[in-house]
C-alpha cells in the first residue's frame, strides 16, 4: 500500500506552500511535493501588495521575510507611452518585494516546521482520486491521500489531466532578472507601458532591482535567445534603457508565460487547484503572490469540509471576481496605447483617481470602488 496522508500538495510555491502550513498546523497530516531543491530561483515580478502582507502576518511568518531584508513599497508609478505619469500611494500599510527564492524557500521552511512533509519529487497527473504517483532519480513511487491539493503553477498538469483548462487568452510571456546599482529608484513600484507591452521596474531589497519586460509572444519571439530579447526591447524604452545601463545585470533572462490560464473549475474529485494552477491572468496589477496566499486560506477552509469542495468555487468567485474584472480593464487598456495614454493623463491630474486604483490593486479598498460607473466616466470624461 502506499503511504497515505490527510492531503498532499504539489508544488511548494507561496500557493502550496501556504496550504500545507495552514493544514498542518490544524493537525492533517501533509506531504508537500516538489521536483525542485529550496532555494530555487523562479521568474515573477515579486511583489507582496499591502494586503499580501497581511495574509503573511495572518499566516504567521511575516517577521521572518522582514528579517530577509524585503524593499518596502509604499505606492506605484505608472508611466504611458505619451511619457504621461502619475503616481498613486496606498495607505498606512505599505507592501513589500523579496526574491522569490527567499520567499520560497522561508514559505517552505514554514510549512516543514508547522508538520508538513517535503518530498522531493516530480508529481505525475493523478491515475485516480487521492492518488498521486512521484518520480525521483530513485524510481517511481505513489502517495494516497483523502485530499490533493494542485500548486503546480500556471502549466498546471494536475489541473490539465483532471479538470481540463482553457486555452491561453493572452499571448503575453515576461522576461524576467536583477540588476544592481540602478539609480533613480524610489520606494514605488514601476509600471512603463510602451507600443508592445510594458516593463516592470522594483526595488526588492538591497541593492537589488527587478526588471520585468512583458510583450506579446508573436513572430519576432520565434529563436530568440531571453537575453537578447530583452535588451532589444528595453532599447525601446529610452527611460528604462538609459538607467539599466548605468546598472549591472546580476542573473539571467529567463521567461515564463503565456498568460491568460485558467482551470475549466477549481476543484475536482478529492482535489482542489490554488495560485496559478486555477487561474492566472496577466502580472499588470501585481496580486499573484496576494492571491496565491488568499487562495491558500480558501483551500485550507474548504479541506475542513471535504464533502462540500464544489464550494469551494463559489468562494474564489467571490474572493477573486472583483480582482479578475479590474485585470481585464488594466490589461485591455493597456493594448490601446490612446487610450492608456488619455486615462494616464486623467490620473496625473487627479491624485484621488490614482490612490483609489492603486488602493483596489492592493486590495485596500474594494473593487467596487473603480468599477462604479460614475468612477469609469471621471476616468475617461
Amino acid at each position: 500500500m502506499p503511504p497515505r496522508y490527510d492531503v498532499v500538495v504539489v508544488g511548494a510555491g507561496p500557493a502550496g506552500s501556504a496550504t500545507a502550513a495552514l493544514l498542518a498546523g490544524r493537525g492533517a497530516r501533509v506531504a508537500l511535493v516538489d521536483r525542485a531543491t529550496f532555494p530555487r530561483p523562479k521568474p515573477c515580478a515579486e511583489y507582496l501588495n499591502p494586503d499580501a502582507v497581511s495574509l503573511l502576518q495572518r499566516l504567521g511568518v511575516l517577521p521572518a521575510v522582514q528579517a530577509r531584508g524585503p524593499a518596502a513599497v509604499r505606492g506605484m508609478r505608472i508611466v504611458a507611452p505619451s511619457g504621461a505619469e502619475a503616481t498613486g500611494w496606498y495607505g498606512p500599510t505599505s507592501g513589500l518585494a523579496l526574491p522569490r527564492d527567499r520567499l520560497d524557500h522561508l514559505l517552505v521552511e514554514h510549512a516543514v516546521a508547522r508538520g508538513a512533509a517535503l518530498v522531493t519529487a516530480a508529481a505525475e497527473p493523478l491515475d485516480r482520486p487521492g492518488r498521486v504517483t512521484l518520480r525521483t532519480g530513485a524510481g517511481v513511487s505513489r502517495v494516497a491521500a483523502d485530499l490533493v491539493v494542485a500548486a503546480d503553477g500556471l502549466h498546471s498538469r494536475c489541473a490539465r489531466h483532471v479538470v481540463g483548462r482553457y486555452p491561453p487568452t493572452s499571448r503575453r510571456i515576461a522576461l524576467v532578472t536583477h540588476y544592481t546599482a540602478v539609480p533613480d529608484m524610489r520606494d514605488v513600484g514601476e509600471m512603463h507601458v510602451t507600443g508592445f507591452g510594458y516593463v516592470g521596474v522594483a526595488p526588492v531589497g538591497g541593492d537589488l532591482v527587478n526588471v520585468a519586460v512583458v510583450v506579446d509572444r508573436g513572430r519576432e519571439a520565434a529563436g530568440r535567445d531571453a537575453a537578447e530579447w530583452f535588451d532589444a526591447l528595453v532599447a525601446r524604452v529610452p527611460d528604462i534603457a538609459r538607467r539599466l545601463a548605468h546598472g549591472r545585470r546580476v542573473d539571467r533572462v529567463r521567461g515564463v508565460g503565456p498568460f491568460g490560464r485558467r482551470a475549466a473549475r477549481a476543484w475536482g474529485e478529492r482535489l482542489l487547484l490554488v495560485g496559478d494552477a486555477a487561474d492566472f491572468f496577466d502580472p499588470f496589477t501585481g496580486d499573484g503572490i496576494w492571491a496565491a496566499l488568499r487562495g491558500a486560506e480558501l483551500a485550507a477552509q474548504a479541506a475542513a469540509a471535504p464533502d462540500r469542495l464544489a464550494a469551494y468555487g463559489a468562494a474564489r468567485r467571490r474572493a477573486f471576481m472583483g480582482k479578475w474584472m479590474v485585470e481585464r480593464l488594466v490589461s485591455a487598456a493597456v493594448g490601446r496605447p490612446p487610450l492608456f495614454n488619455h486615462v494616464t493623463r486623467r490620473l496625473q491630474r487627479r491624485s484621488d483617481l490614482i490612490n483609489a486604483w492603486v488602493g483596489v490593486c492592493g486590495h485596500q479598498l474594494p473593487a467596487r470602488q473603480v468599477l462604479h460607473p460614475a468612477f469609469m466616466l471621471r476616468l475617461v470624461s
